[in-house]
């Protein structure tokens, strides 16, 4: 495998919608137990509906070569201050998990969010019966803490609910 410092990041320009299309869907094939979203479901949206999703924010691919290898995007909830961000569709290829490649893109996205100004960084995270560590520890890893703030998913068979994080930035 090679490393991550081959790895590109870079910012989806406004008419690369079939970018982030292409990434999202290969994210919930790859890892559906990770999003709530489904793959049958998304796989169905038109161009219309996948611009729409993709005028929701700012969205960060990592490339190696053609192929994506992390996904993230930054959006801002409607009425929310202009100085608050949300993080969202946050995922990473299976080959390169547990290489520092989700921790360096959201450390280098944070880090852009702060330059420009934002103040609080939000996300929510999906957690399981069996827990959700890997993602925890890279949250914790990134002083994201708690709002206490839960969503339990009462349809959802699998038993999983949302957490709402947050980080100061300034």
């Amino acid at each position: 495998m090679l490393p991550d410092l081959q790895l590109k990041l870079r910012h989806l320009d406004h008419d690369e919608w079939k970018v982030l299309r292409d990434a999202r869907l290969n994210a919930l094939g790859e890892s559906p137990q990770s999003f709530l979203a489904e793959y049958d479901q998304e796989e169905k949206y038109g161009q219309e509906r996948w611009q729409t999703e993709f005028n929701r924010g700012d969205w960060i691919v990592g490339e190696l070569g053609d192929r994506h290898v992390c996904l993230t995007g930054v959006t801002r909830e409607s009425g929310a201050s202009r100085d608050e961000r949300y993080l969202e569709y946050v995922w990473v290829a299976p080959d390169f998990r547990r290489r520092r490649t989700a921790l360096n893109m959201l450390r280098h996205i944070i880090g852009e969010l702060e330059e420009s100004g934002v103040r609080t960084v939000f996300l929510w995270t999906l957690w399981t019966r069996d827990g959700n560590d890997p993602a925890q520890l890279l949250y914790e890893r990134l002083h994201f803490i708690t709002t206490n703030q839960r969503q339990r998913l009462e349809s959802d068979p699998r038993g999983r609910w949302w957490e709402r994080l947050r980080r100061d930035l300034i």
